[in-house]
């Protein structure tokens, strides 16, 4: 018999993750693309933080880009936000809101902080339900289904 000193099993790493931030973020993307029945889909995408000068000015390691992709429109893709994070925890982290990540790696200046799932909800609520967002979900469901 094989010596497994883990006190875990793949059964227990899923289980309690839906509250984990890129699970939520996930979960809103599903909800993005069932409300414009499948014109636009939502993609969640890490991406690795390897300058050391960018990690230390953020203080994260780990870039999640939360962008609209619309299939009819030559897979246009649209970068909603950014949230930043380390890949070991689940708070803190931060999100900005309409900026490159190359110009956030320059200058750190995030809209949002969250130390815990309530702040990131809040934020994630204000970002989603905001009239900006909704005008661009709007254009971007009616050039797709023109």
């Amino acid at each position: 018999m094989e010596l497994d000193l883990w006190s875990f099993d793949k059964v227990d790493l899923n289980s309690g993750t839906e509250d984990m931030p890129n699970n939520i973020l996930r979960k809103q993307a599903d909800i993005l693309e069932e409300k414009t029945e499948r014109c636009i889909y939502g993609k969640v995408k890490n991406i690795s933080i390897k300058s050391p000068v960018a990690k230390e000015e953020t203080g994260y390691s780990i870039a999640t880009k939360f962008e609209l992709v619309v299939p009819a429109l030559d897979n246009y893709t649209y970068t909603l936000f950014i949230m930043y994070s380390n890949p070991e925890k689940n708070y803190p982290l931060s999100i900005t809101v309409g900026s490159a990540m190359e110009d956030d790696l320059e200058n750190f200046n995030p809209n949002y902080e969250c130390k815990n799932k309530e702040e990131f909800i809040d934020a994630l609520r204000a970002i989603l339900s905001s009239e900006a967002v909704k005008e661009v979900v709007k254009t971007l469901y009616t050039k797709a289904s023109f």
